[in-house]
């Protein structure tokens, strides 16, 4: 899409490093909300189709309860739904600027489908209200002559209240879901590099296995996070809602920890299943420490539901709650790990360009700015290479042996890089200047020296 292309400016390394952190903030702040508005709809739906089969009232209002507990704030949608994933739009589409990927158009999509989601969401919590509102109406209006014109009224508004009910709750479950999938494949997509050419497109988002895996672990999450937050809503100490009928309340203790159970221990085969399917260049020892973290804390939660399931006693919920939380929180970090790492490349390719932005646009205003080899080396040379490590290029401590005492040989092959070693990728050229190309090698030979 055009407008997103044109919102794209150059970026310098430090830039993107901030538009990372951006991404995670909208990571953290979106699948929290979206995984809580999922499970509440869900279970909502759920009760309402049982109570309208069996006539239960504890069902009824449980359904009621939900749906209102999760859109009792219209600012939420927007300040914990939309407004994140319109900041993720904007952020891939800065980050993966150049590269040919559709991840910002697709992530575009799956908010104009999670802001129509979201009408009929609030439709369905007001049609849940008003329907009660016309049924007990009907049943205390008098049946007399006058009042038959009324009575017929109130039944074909009772009538119309109830099917406007009925599809609205389900045609916002339905683009929630859409939403939520686009989102996770998209996602999914940008961590990918090996995909970006032949799944680059919506059916390769659809059908990937990859995105697949991120939905059922999203509706796993969302269903243990749903019974979390429930209880700590209705049973954390000093908590502001009141339960005063016992059945209600042993009802949702019940309900909520046998669910919250179940969803917590089936989140770490599908973790793990989807970990079998990550490409190997997004892979990093921060994200397998973050692995690590993530399936000891599932294991944990599972073993407080369980305790709390069997002694029918909620004293753990607020542990469990910031526990799940932090899961959540490590889950984004865990992504983020694997979008740095497999973009690396991306990356350096960015950098290189606005150092060319910025040098053009110094030498249009006629400014000479002094040549640092430490500048360059920060700018564009560490976002593929490190003294001692691997990233995408190869370590500093194992080329530059070879090219001491011939720093000219090292200003040629920077000036016009070629392919070297078949286990990297050839190096880009970074459109250096001859004096900035011996500034930086200077700096890098010094450096390794004093290393």
């Amino acid at each position: 899409m055009d407008f997103l292309d044109q919102s794209v400016l150059p970026q310098s390394s430090h830039h993107m490093v901030l538009l990372r952190y951006l991404l995670v903030l909208s990571y953290v702040l979106f699948v929290p909300y979206v995984s809580v508005l999922f499970g509440s709809l869900a279970y909502s739906l759920y009760f309402k189709k049982k109570s309208e089969k069996s006539g239960d009232a504890i069902h009824k209002k449980f359904s009621k309860d939900l749906i209102d507990f999760i859109t009792y704030n219209k600012g939420i949608a927007f300040a914990l739904g939309i407004i994140p994933l319109l900041s993720s739009v904007f952020g891939y589409a800065q980050l993966l600027n150049k590269s040919g990927l559709n991840v910002p158009e697709f992530l575009l999509i799956s908010l104009i489908v999670l802001i129509v989601s979201v009408f009929f969401i609030y439709t369905y919590k007001y049609t849940f209200h008003l329907k009660d509102i016309f049924n007990f109406a009907g049943k205390n209006t008098k049946a007399g002559d006058s009042e038959q014109d009324i009575n017929e009224d109130l039944a074909s508004y009772t009538e119309k209240t109830g099917t406007l009910h009925r599809k609205s709750g389900q045609y916002g479950f339905i683009l929630l879901l859409i939403s939520v999938y686009l989102y996770g494949g998209s996602v999914e997509l940008a961590a990918d590099t090996a995909r970006w050419e032949s799944g680059n497109d919506i059916l390769g988002v659809i059908f990937s296995i990859p995105a697949v895996l991120a939905f059922l672990q999203f509706i796993s999450g969302a269903f243990a996070l749903t019974s979390v937050v429930l209880l700590y809503i209705y049973f954390r100490p000093n908590s502001e809602v009141k339960i005063y009928d016992e059945k209600y309340g042993a009802f949702i203790k019940k309900f909520t920890l046998r669910n919250g159970l179940v969803a917590t221990a089936l989140f770490p085969v599908i973790f793990v299943i989807s970990l079998s399917v990550r490409p190997i260049n997004s892979l990093s020892y921060e994200f397998f420490i973050t692995v690590i973290a993530v399936l000891i804390l599932l294991l944990f939660s599972a073993g407080l539901f369980y305790l709390m399931l069997k002694e029918v006693n909620v004293k753990h919920v607020s542990a469990l709650t910031y526990v799940m939380l932090l899961i959540i929180m490590l889950m984004v970090i865990k992504d983020q790990f694997a979008f740095n790492t497999s973009t690396k490349f991306q990356t350096a390719l960015l950098s290189r360009d606005y150092g060319m932005h910025e040098q053009k646009m110094m030498e249009e205003m006629g400014i000479s700015a002094p040549v640092s080899g430490a500048d360059i080396y920060n700018g564009r040379c560490i976002a593929c290479h490190s003294f001692d490590r691997k990233i995408v290029g190869p370590a500093y401590n194992q080329t530059l042996p070879k090219y001491e005492g011939k720093k000219e040989l090292l200003v040629k092959y920077i000036l016009n890089p070629v392919k070297i070693n078949p286990e990297y990728p050839a190096m880009p050229n970074q459109g250096l200047k001859p004096q900035e190309a011996e500034a930086v090698v200077e700096y890098l030979l010094t450096t390794y020296k004093k290393k």
